[in-house]
């Protein structure tokens, strides 16, 4: 946190001094517009991770007001609910009376929310006793079973199509993440062809009731022994309610939210819908391919301010997440393939000496940290590249070479090749596809390992669904 200077005191005795000159240009221009807009700031905080978002106080009117900023992923990434249209959920959630941070204002540059900062934290794995951490998590499950009975018409102001078949309902958030992966990959790109291709084969066909949905799922805020809010809107659409159920099991990865399967059957029971391990699978795989959609595009052009290995293995991870629903969906029993073995193809340990440096870079902060941290990880990850490129890019060739029956000049006539076979395939290929688009994401798997602190993807799956 950056520290303030004792130059002024509010009406209520609280310093509120800053000495702008100690931010950034990007931190200062939020700065200024909280002074010039809302009042004094007395707390301002950046947070180190991949997404730019600022805990701040402003006293205003006597009144301190905590609030927490929202700012962009970057100018390369495109997501299908703009921020505007973020904004616009906000204000309709609290017209509704569901629990959500307020919307206060909006910043042009960096292009920020400014939301009220609701009390109570994240995670309900950290509630000790495990009745309110049942209550809670239970809580949640009634609160978007709630939001998932109002009528659309009150997210008018948003701006989401209104489905009027059972595809728009299953595919609503789907389609326009399959639109931005076409309008931004720019290259043949098989894996993501085939998720779209087998979530428009699988639609559910008895799914005809749409809501207001999040599958982002599990973004809440509690404090004791109550959920405070919803938070987090950023992919929402209209859409089937299963589809946020499924989300759930994305959360659990890093948020543990217990028996997932258990939660579904609360909200059976308080909305009298019935929730299948079919129907979880379907909607699992096209969230976490929603993932991939506007991720994957990253790979091939990012920009200065995202920490590149971060978001390749939320890509890595999604996307393998999605082939293994699809594979129990559709019954398929995956085979790992073998893991590769080092042939090294430059100095290795010139990325062991990159490292080094970096983590000698002088500067002192939890951002400066977060940076030296996220160009290590890439410094790694081209080591690693080095040591096992050679040997998995061999073994990408051979499963190709197995699925098509011929043996393409290198890696780009590879992709070319399986993405026009992808594009003519149909149910019949689906076992196949699946099985080699796992091998291919687990050797993408392991050229990500030990590359990042906090990066806890690599060996994790999601939690498995019972028959239901």
């Amino acid at each position: 946190m950056f520290e303030m200077t004792d130059s002024s005191v509010a009406e209520d005795g609280r310093t509120t001094g800053f000495d702008p000159t100690a931010l950034e240009p990007f931190d200062r221009r939020v700065f200024d517009w909280l002074t010039n807009n809302l009042g004094i700031v007395t707390q301002f905080e950046r947070h180190p991770r991949w997404r730019p978002g600022w805990d701040v106080e402003v006293v205003a009117n006597g009144k301190a007001l905590p609030l927490y900023i929202r700012g962009p992923r970057g100018d390369s990434y495109v997501s299908p609910v703009d921020m505007m249209q973020e904004g616009a959920i906000h204000r309709a959630l609290e017209a509704q009376g569901i629990p959500a941070p307020r919307l206060l204002g909006v910043i042009d540059d960096p292009l920020s929310l400014v939301l009220e900062r609701l009390p109570g934290t994240i995670n309900t794995a950290t509630i000790v006793d495990k009745e309110i951490r049942r209550k809670v998590r239970e809580d949640y499950v009634a609160l978007i079973a709630r939001l998932h009975q109002l009528p659309l018409e009150a997210f008018a102001e948003v701006g989401l199509p209104a489905p009027t078949s059972v595809e728009d309902i299953a595919l609503g958030l789907y389609e326009p993440a399959i639109r931005i992966f076409h309008d931004t990959i720019g290259r043949p790109f098989p894996l993501m062809g085939f998720i779209a291709g087998w979530l428009r084969r699988n639609v559910p066909r008895d799914r005809t009731r749409a809501a207001f949905i999040n599958p982002d799922a599990g973004q809440f805020l509690f404090d004791g022994d109550h959920v405070t809010g919803l938070i987090d809107f950023e992919v929402s659409s209209f859409g089937d309610p299963a589809a946020e159920l499924a989300g759930l099991r994305i959360r659990d990865t890093a948020e543990p939210l217990g028996d997932i399967s258990a939660l579904i059957d609360h909200y059976e029971t308080l909305t009298g819908d019935r929730i299948s391990k079919q129907l979880i699978e379907y909607h699992t795989a096209g969230f976490c391919g929603v993932n991939g959609f506007l991720l994957w595009p990253l790979a091939f052009q990012s920009s200065p301010e995202q920490d590149y290995v971060a978001y390749l293995q939320f890509a890595v991870s999604a996307t393998r997440f999605s082939i293994s629903a699809m594979a129990e969906h559709d019954s398929v029993t995956l085979i790992d393939p073998d893991p590769p073995v080092a042939q090294a193809i430059g100095y290795v340990e010139a990325g062991r000496k990159l490292i080094e440096q970096i983590d000698a870079f002088p500067g002192d902060g939890a951002g400066m940290t977060y940076q030296r941290n996220s160009a290590a990880a890439l410094a790694r990850y081209m080591q690693r590249w080095a040591a096992y490129g050679a040997a998995v890019v061999a073994a990408d060739m051979d499963d190709v070479e197995q699925l098509l029956g011929h043996r393409p000049d290198n890696g780009d006539a590879a992709m070319a090749a399986l993405d026009t076979f992808v594009a003519n395939a149909g149910p019949a290929d689906d076992a196949r596809l699946i099985q080699h688009f796992h091998r291919w994401l687990k050797r993408q798997n392991f050229l990500l390992r030990g590359c990042g602190k906090g990066y806890d993807y690599i060996d994790m799956d999601l939690q498995p669904i019972p028959p239901r």
